[in-house]
């Protein structure tokens, strides 16, 4: 007999993950921490294998729950924006969504492209700002999704996408090797600033900053100008730029990552159907234009 997964109990399964606590998830749902065990034991026969372990007081996957929990988000996102589609087909709505300016043309030609098409009455607004500043939109609710990036290390969300931060500097001239080296980079209370400055005070480099600013497009084309070295995700560096390594003095650099962020509180069938469509497209490859 075909074994069938309840939805309800991947929901479930899904919050304990992200709290690591039976109790948690109970409060969180308002349910008994007993009704709470029944559905994981009862998830856990379904599959076959157990989910979780102990480890001291750490509730901790096992890697049987490691493998279910990509496809647990994959069938609620799926659920998500198979009921969405039917209930948004002449509703109205305002989505709004943040993001850094160099996702901007990958999320209007590829994620958003099939919702302009089929949601008419959607109104997408879209706002390009730093990380760190769109964090603090989507507490106060000012923002309803946000694409972010940050060091894999960092928990945020579930994580679409990953790159390395790389050293990127011109392929035809040599800012780095400047005495005092010219620094292209986000504004203040950006996290890509915080490890480019870390690093460079504790390598002992000299610097010097020539640009700030929340455009990351900008930032591409000082250094592609030859005006100044930036850290990047390595996929964002194309024809003009080169990667600066260990034998030129740079030093490794931690990974980034990508999120989708949603404001609590906000539930919405649009937004459910949006926040699939940038999942989906997100986690592909991104190319950027030149």
């Amino acid at each position: 007999m075909q074994t069938l997964l309840d939805l309800d109990q991947l929901r479930t399964f899904l919050l304990i993950a992200e709290t690591g606590s039976f109790t948690k998830t109970a409060d969180s749902v308002f349910r008994t921490q007993s009704a709470i065990s029944m559905q994981i034991r009862r998830l856990e026969e379904r599959i076959g294998k157990p989910l979780f372990a102990r480890e001291g007081r750490h509730l901790l996957l096992t890697p049987h729950g490691e493998k279910l929990l990509n496809y647990a988000r994959r069938l609620i996102e799926l659920n998500n924006e198979t009921v969405a589609s039917f209930r948004t087909d002449k509703m109205k709505a305002n989505i709004r969504i943040g993001l850094p300016d160099i996702y901007l043309e990958h999320m209007v030609q590829d994620a958003l492209q099939p919702i302009f098409r089929d949601y008419p009455a959607f109104e997408t607004i879209l706002h390009c700002e730093p990380t760190d500043a769109l964090i603090d939109h989507i507490r106060r609710g000012a923002l309803d999704l946000a694409l972010i990036t940050h060091n894999t290390g960092q928990k945020r969300s579930e994580v679409l996408n990953t790159s390395r931060f790389v050293w990127a500097t011109s392929a035809e001239n040599s800012p780095h090797e400047e005495p005092v080296i010219p620094l292209a980079m986000n504004k203040t209370n950006c996290s890509w600033r915080k490890v480019l400055t870390d690093t460079l005070n504790t390598i002992q480099r000299e610097y010097r900053i020539v640009l700030s600013t929340s455009s990351a497009r900008s930032i591409l084309m000082a250094v592609r100008s030859g005006s100044a070295i930036s850290i990047l995700p390595d996929n964002m560096v194309g024809s003009g730029m080169r990667v600066l390594n260990e034998e030129d003095g740079f030093p490794k650099l931690p990974s980034c990552a990508l999120s989708l962020i949603r404001a609590q509180g906000i539930h919405a069938p649009a937004i459910d159907l949006i926040a699939g469509a940038i999942k989906t497209s997100f986690r592909k490859p991104i190319r950027f234009s030149e």
